[in-house]
């Protein structure tokens, strides 16, 4: 195993005095003796790791695990056909341990189905994708755990700052570089240490440390102020309403990060822990993120860069066929607003992207569908304020078997009108900004 290390106010903790070594507490009080046995219990972790000819990590990622002082988890490790030592390795590091399940692919399923087909296996509350080439501190869950059960508002994920190392381990720097949205986070995240159900391995001191160090996100669109993969923990039931119904080409360009996050956040909001609680590994062959992060550079990307375009397609896809339900959990406005950034995310500015939107008529079908979630003229109107006069005529003559009816050709032209308007309205407000030159 790995060299432990620690961070200042991590680590394996005393529990609460008070606490008289429970694993749970409500108030200061065990929570055994205020509810029936097993009725008010700590949640279960499912830890789902990806492996794709990952031979030479995984067995220092699964140590990771291990070494959790959280009592409740499993592990469900789903191997992508790998053609190395992968197997072997797995299944020296496992052994006969009962917190683990191994599933063999065929196939390469990809990332994000290896971790849908690890979803299926899964039991927990709360899912932590793993990828295989990274490692978790010893506190990961139990802090995430807290944040979650703490949290002053209940969140969809939780996720956590990451420690960059090099294929070795050796560190690259303390903290993998994120967007920063403290401008609209709220800090201070958590309620009282005196009213939240706390677990027995986070005493005091390190309560008030997560305290100062967890913000929490408005549930609106943002473009990526996360950590990658290992670092997010979400509860199950955003993961199964938000599942990708994608066809199996498309499914091995997506990841579960790239996938889930913007559509959880939308849906349920979400919260950054600015603690480093696992390591991002950086050895070249990385999916997403290939190089240490510099914060006046902007983000690094691996060979998952070139799939945005599919990715938004696909998140967009999830949105609309739960169009009446969402709108209805979050409200029209801010469903709109949310489809609407994930078309713009994934371009419609050139040929090339408009073609992607209506590959296999994609479109014309999104544009079915929400005509009948919200009425046509509606869905015409709403549609008409961010997606590009071309594309939007080629979805409306689907609609209508290239027949157009009046009330979609006066939609239409008053689209131009609300637009300008709208443009006009964006320029005033960019003007009255402070400016600043300062990449931070």
């Amino acid at each position: 195993m790995q060299d432990r290390l620690e961070v200042s106010g991590s680590g394996n903790l005393p529990p609460p005095s008070d606490a008289g070594g429970e694993d749970l507490t409500i108030g200061g009080i065990a929570a055994s003796r205020l509810a029936i046995a097993g009725e008010a219990r700590l949640p279960k972790v499912s830890f789902i790791v990806r492996n794709w000819n990952y031979g030479r990590y995984i067995g220092r990622t699964i140590d990771s695990i291990l070494r959790q002082d959280y009592p409740d988890f499993e592990v469900v490790i789903v191997d992508n056909a790998s053609t190395d030592e992968s197997r072997d390795v797995i299944a020296r590091h496992v052994g006969d341990d009962p917190h683990f399940r191994i599933r063999h692919a065929e196939v390469n399923l990809g990332s994000l189905g290896a971790g849908l087909l690890g979803l299926e296996q899964a039991s927990g509350e709360f899912v932590a994708f793993i990828d295989s080439d990274d490692t978790l501190l010893s506190n990961f869950a139990s802090v995430h755990i807290q944040v979650h059960l703490a949290s002053r508002h209940n969140i969809a994920f939780t996720s956590s700052a990451a420690l960059e190392t090099g294929p070795d381990g050796g560190l690259f720097s303390g903290s993998r570089s994120r967007e920063s949205v403290h401008e609209i986070a709220t800090p201070g995240g958590l309620r009282s240490a005196d009213v939240v159900p706390r677990l027995g391995s986070i005493d005091g001191k390190l309560y008030d440390l997560l305290g100062k160090h967890t913000f929490l996100l408005p549930p609106t669109p943002l473009t990526w102020p996360w950590s990658p993969g290992t670092s997010n923990v979400y509860r199950r039931h955003i993961l199964d309403i938000l599942r990708p119904q994608c066809a199996p080409d498309d499914m091995a360009k997506l990841s579960a990060d790239g996938h889930f996050n913007r559509l959880a956040h939308c849906l349920g909001g979400s919260a950054l822990i600015e603690l480093p609680l696992s390591t991002y590994r950086i050895h070249g062959d990385n999916f997403a993120a290939s190089a240490p992060s510099l914060a006046a550079m902007g983000g690094d990307g691996g060979p998952a860069t070139k799939f945005h375009r599919v990715r938004a397609r696909e998140m967009a896809r999830v949105l609309v066929a739960n169009a009446s339900d969402f709108s209805n959990r979050i409200g029209e406005k801010r469903y709109w607003s949310s489809l609407a950034f994930l078309f713009q995310l994934g371009g419609l500015t050139t040929p090339g992207d408009l073609a992607e939107w209506n590959r296999d008529g994609f479109f014309d079908e999104q544009v079915r569908q929400l005509a009948v979630a919200f009425g046509e003229r509606k869905a015409i109107r709403k549609l008409a304020a961010f997606i590009p006069r071309p594309l939007l005529r080629c979805g409306v003559a689907a609609l209508h078997a290239g027949k157009w009816p009046v009330h979609a050709h006066l939609e239409l032209h008053l689209s131009a009108t609300r637009r300008l308007h709208a443009r006009i309205k964006r320029a005033i407000r960019k003007r009255r900004r402070p400016l600043s030159t300062s990449p931070f």
